[in-house]
């Protein structure tokens, strides 16, 4: 559908809402009813406009109004912004189409809503957030649809109408065919044509790899001197997390299983509830509950496990032997073993994804640069000049980070050639283990680069969707 006119009576039924809960940009009191003025803030190459009520394609230029009916696409070469009168921002990625069916604020209250049709291509949208629940940002497409409760979230259209939405920051339930599924953060979902929505994603320990397929199930390869790859009988898993020597699954009803070696007893979540997603470290796994509280068990010979006072979290990571929390304002919070300062993150702001290393923690920031802190002898905190990353994972001496369009950068060590990601396309996740890299692609298969010793990198016939 690429270069096609929009039309409105396309078949609209997947919804994107983002239902924000802060520092409301309404009207009341008196004061005056702010305008719907939005503009194309960004134009790089090939932009067009088809205005409201016309067949012609214009090119389109930094700070041109835009108005409800007016369509943007993006050449194959070429990126656009818009911003939204409430300072919401949508970023159009080569090859992308969009239309803008409503832009309102109803001033006795202050409600705003925001409604935008995507036909073909990616999306990246950072929503400001508003103090009335009843005001609605959304994305519709042909496939299904998600109601959303955060600022960040990355869509992408296929040429049949294939829906990927990708949990950057907050809650996200997808809806389609009858069937709600919630979307954890940092995770990818799937609504093909006329099916429900479905989630798959990868994780990598040091030396194993672990898949979320679509129907819940999982599938591992590798390292199984503890038999953390036998994990063909889970059923109904949301999110997985894999460390050194055990793999753990959250389950759709927020339990937890896990399976390995238990020294430490990080294997120990079976009374675990209410949990949305997990993390992995050296000898402990740490747990996040659905009301932002966090849990963990296992080694906490350098106070890893003490998160028991921890609020308002939204995203967990573990490295070796520290935790790191990521708050739902963009700050982070870490415990735990600081030898090189991988800790030292109480300064980080505007933070909308976080990895933990062996001994370094690195962050995405909203404007999609990175920063990382800790362990740098190899190189693996040199995320200064990385732009347009909409998600990164930390290995043990090597960064990798997937940008906007799909591809793949990463730094640090490689003497297995784990961070050789260059020629990497169509990628959505990436999960690192010690010497290993795994890319998710968009239909559901992996790619892999680095060590593969036990088989850890065996994952050709792994097929997600």
């Amino acid at each position: 559908m690429r270069g096609h006119i929009l039309s409105k009576k396309l078949l609209s039924i997947f919804v994107l809402v983002i239902l924000l809960t802060s520092a409301s940009v309404g009207c009341g009191g008196g004061s005056p009813c702010p305008s719907t003025l939005t503009i194309l803030s960004i134009a790089e190459g090939e932009v067009f406009v088809m205005k409201a009520h016309t067949n012609d394609w214009v090119a389109g230029a930094v700070q041109m109004e835009l108005k409800v009916g007016d369509a943007i696409k993006t050449g194959n070469v070429s990126g656009a912004e818009i911003t939204f009168f409430d300072g919401s921002t949508i970023e159009l990625e080569a090859g992308t189409q969009i239309e803008i069916l409503s832009l309102a604020v109803v001033c006795s209250t202050g409600v705003t809503t925001i409604t935008l049709l995507q036909t073909i291509g990616t999306t990246i949208s950072r929503v400001t957030a508003l103090l009335d629940p009843a005001s609605s940002y959304k994305v519709e497409t042909p496939s299904g649809a998600a109601a959303v409760r955060g600022s960040v979230m990355v869509v992408t259209v296929g040429e049949d109408g294939t829906t990927w939405i990708t949990n950057l920051e907050g809650n996200i339930w997808a809806i389609a065919q009858g069937v709600e599924l919630r979307v954890p953060q940092g995770q990818q979902c799937i609504i093909r044509p006329s099916q429900p929505p479905e989630l798959i994603m990868v994780a990598a320990g040091d030396f194993h790899t672990v898949g979320v397929k679509a129907d819940g199930t999982v599938v591992a390869v590798g390292m199984n001197d503890n038999e953390q790859c036998n994990v063909s009988g889970w059923t109904d898993i949301t999110h997985v997390a894999a460390g050194y020597y055990h793999t753990v699954g959250v389950r759709a009803d927020g339990t937890v299983v896990a399976m390995g070696w238990n020294g430490y007893g990080m294997c120990d979540v079976g009374n675990w509830t209410g949990i949305t997603q997990v993390a992995a470290g050296y000898y402990h796994t740490v747990g996040l509950k659905t009301n932002g509280t966090v849990v963990a068990v296992g080694d906490n010979s350098d106070g890893q496990c003490n998160v028991g006072d921890w609020t308002g979290i939204v995203q967990v990571t573990a490295g070796y032997y520290h935790t790191v929390g990521l708050k739902a304002d963009g700050t982070v919070i870490a415990i735990g073993y600081n030898s090189d300062g991988q800790c030292n993150v109480g300064g980080w702001t505007n933070i909308i994804q976080i990895a933990a290393g062996d001994k370094y923690t690195v962050g995405v920031k909203s404007d999609g640069t990175v920063i990382a802190i800790g362990y740098n002898l190899d190189g693996q905190c040199n995320v200064g000049g990385w732009t347009n990353i909409i998600q990164v994972a930390a290995g043990s001496y090597h960064t990798v980070g997937v940008r906007s369009d799909g591809t793949a950068v990463a730094v640090g060590y490689n003497p297995l050639g784990e961070c050789d990601v260059g020629g990497w396309t169509g990628i959505v996740q990436v999960a690192t283990g010690e010497q290993h890299t795994v890319g998710l692609k968009t239909d559901g298969t992996l790619v892999t680069a680095g060590d593969n010793a036990y088989g850890q990198c065996d994952v050709s016939g792994w097929d997600l969707k």
